[in-house]
């Protein structure tokens, strides 16, 4: 585990989150505490790039950056929730929250014009065997 993602795999959101503990780590943020933000930002800085060696373009780094914060955020509360208060109700939210973090964590382009411009700028045209490859991935 660390700041590196599962070569050969999309992040699902479990990796998000694991790596966004792992880079608010004092051992691994250095002498001073790094903070949610900035843990997000190279979170979303490195999933962008992992993507991107995939050869599938990502929605830009701000909106992946909000995708992490509100991930983290949510699991937070769910961990935070005192005993008195994990009923049914809590149960239900943390079920589905764990059925969503096995899910791939999708920050592919939707827009079709969007994606073209990626592939212009970045010379690499998004292939059939990408989409194969993130078909794979979402399911």
């Amino acid at each position: 585990m660390g700041d590196e993602l599962c070569i050969g795999m999309l992040p699902s959101g479990k990796d998000f989150i694991q790596n966004k503990l792992y880079l608010l780590r004092p051992k691994r943020a250095g002498q001073v505490q790094r903070s949610k933000d900035a843990a997000a930002q190279l979170m979303a800085e490195l999933v962008q790039e992992h993507w991107l060696c995939c050869s599938l373009y990502t929605i830009q780094t701000r909106h992946i950056k909000k995708h992490i914060l509100k991930l983290y955020g949510e699991f937070f509360t769910l961990i935070k929730t005192r005993k008195q208060r994990q009923n049914d109700s809590f149960q239900a939210r943390a079920a589905g929250f764990n059925k969503r973090m096995k899910q791939l964590m999708d920050v592919f382009y939707q827009d079709s014009e969007m994606r073209k411009k990626m592939e212009l700028k970045h010379g690499v045209k998004v292939d059939e065997i990408e989409w194969t490859f993130f078909e794979n991935q979402r399911t």
